[in-house]
């Protein structure tokens, strides 16, 4: 294929309305770069998802010298306003180890990342030793809770040993966390949270300013001067 490309660009022919693979042809994505704002403009007006369509789109258009200055200016930039942002629990599984580690940081524990992948997510040392902690997040609701999955992911759930880590750092939908011991739900590949109350840990809660004014404290009499 790559022979045959080259030998057509040697004779200059034009083969700019093959996709091969992509349901879209490079005369569209022209088109799509030089009428959009933003790369996740041009994704959409090539029916592709913004995920993972953003890089590969601008790979081709890199290949193909397109002028994309437009694109890469800051949203903000264009007078669009910085607030408009939000959190969004839909990306609650990207956050999960960052919201561990943080609770963990905060409740004054040392928390440290596994070099190479390994079955758990974070060591956690304490004042009682060093714990092995499993990340695990949901926004799958169960009626009046939340289920959460305590198995990995892929072809077959496989559950987690109690040999290879000591807990479960758990936060549902609702940003609620739990910290589950791993004999607790050994051999479980998922659970409803709502059976495992106990295992809640404190939200984080900012200490506000008292309201209360202090005594007031009366001068002292300046001595009397003979």
């Amino acid at each position: 294929m790559r022979s045959v490309r080259a030998r057509t660009d040697l004779l200059g022919l034009d083969h700019g309305h093959f996709t091969g693979q992509r349901s879209w042809t490079e005369e569209e994505l022209r088109s799509a770069v030089a009428g959009a704002a933003t790369w996740t403009d041009v994704v959409e007006r090539l029916g592709l998802r913004s995920g993972s369509g953003i890089a590969t789109v601008k790979g081709h258009a890199v290949r193909l010298g397109l002028d994309t200055e437009h694109l890469m200016t800051p949203t903000s930039a264009r007078g669009a306003r910085t607030d408009a942002r939000r959190p969004d629990v839909a990306r609650l599984d990207r956050a999960g180890s960052l919201l561990a580690a943080a609770w963990f940081t905060l409740c004054g524990d040392d928390v440290s990342w596994p070099l190479e992948p390994a079955r758990y997510d974070l060591l956690v040392t304490t004042t009682t030793g060093t714990r092995r902690i499993q990340v695990k997040t949901t926004t799958v609701r169960a009626g009046d809770t939340w289920k959460v999955y305590l198995s990995t992911t892929g072809r077959g759930r496989r559950t987690y040993d109690p040999d290879e880590i000591d807990d479960f750092f758990v936060i549902d939908g609702d940003l609620t966390q739990y910290l589950i011991p791993a004999t607790a739900v050994g051999g479980l590949q998922a659970i409803h949270l709502g059976a495992y109350e106990r295992f809640r840990v404190p939200a984080l809660a900012v200490p506000r300013p008292s309201t209360r004014r202090s005594a007031s404290v009366a001068p002292r009499p300046s001595p009397t001067r003979r």
